[in-house]
């Protein structure tokens, strides 16, 4: 039976959403400062971030599907898909606050 590294995998999707939570924090702090266009570069970073994320743990999860090792989940795995999940929320929040930080400033997207 084949055995299959979860680690890197892992470890590629903590990396990016990390970095999708980092890009919309910063998003929402240039917008609570007025920098609309920061924000929205930091918005869209976010996204991209997140979408990569969750491209990884798909592929992930198919490989260990096709290989039969779904047995083979470990502690790391888990961790980046809490973490995945939980950015995930902070970034649809975030989204959500920046709108609101523009239409009480009312700037037009």
């Amino acid at each position: 039976m084949e055995f299959i590294d979860t680690e890197i995998d892992s470890m590629q999707i903590i990396m990016h959403a990390g970095n999708a939570k980092s890009n919309a924090y910063e998003a929402l702090i240039a917008v609570k400062g007025g920098d609309y266009v920061t924000g929205d570069a930091k918005m869209k970073s976010a996204k991209e971030e997140i979408l990569i994320a969750h491209r990884a743990h798909a592929e992930l999860l198919r490989k260990l599907a096709d290989a039969d090792h779904m047995r083979d989940v470990d502690l790391l795995m888990v961790h980046a898909e809490g973490h995945l999940s939980a950015t995930a929320i902070a970034v649809d929040l975030i989204v959500e606050l920046c709108n609101l930080h523009k239409k009480i400033e009312g700037v037009n997207e």
